[in-house]
């Protein structure tokens, strides 16, 4: 089933389908796109064909990205609000050079704990 809904930066279609591997999510820049394209891939699952393109890879050698990319993408795609952004201007010097790779729950812990390490206190 393929949904369209409209975002700040175009128009996501949003498809399920039990041959999928998982939810697909595609943008496009305007909705006729989206639709025509929601259509074909429906026809194409509805006859029992994945498109190759489409199916998960077992090994993903994908381009790592670092926390300082993620958020200037994030910040060109979206609209982020002057408190956020001088908070992620307070906070990305840190991290910025993270890949996202190394990023789970240890991770924030030990960063959450070396930032109360080095701020326990009001700068006098």
């Amino acid at each position: 089933m393929a949904n369209i809904i409209k975002r700040p930066y175009g128009y996501q279609l949003c498809v399920t389908h039990k041959l999928l591997p998982k939810r697909l999510w595609i943008t496009f820049d305007d909705y006729e796109a989206a639709e025509q394209y929601g259509r074909q891939l429906e026809s194409l699952l509805a006859q029992g064909v994945v498109p190759a393109s489409l199916l998960e890879k077992k090994s993903s050698k994908g381009e790592i990205w670092t926390v300082h990319r993620c958020v200037a993408e994030y910040r060109r795609h979206n609209s982020v609000p002057l408190s956020d952004q001088k908070l992620l201007d307070t906070l990305l010097p840190s991290v910025a050079t993270v890949s996202t790779n190394m990023l789970n729950y240890e991770w924030a812990e030990a960063w959450i704990r070396q930032m109360k390490r080095d701020y326990s206190g009001p700068q006098v």
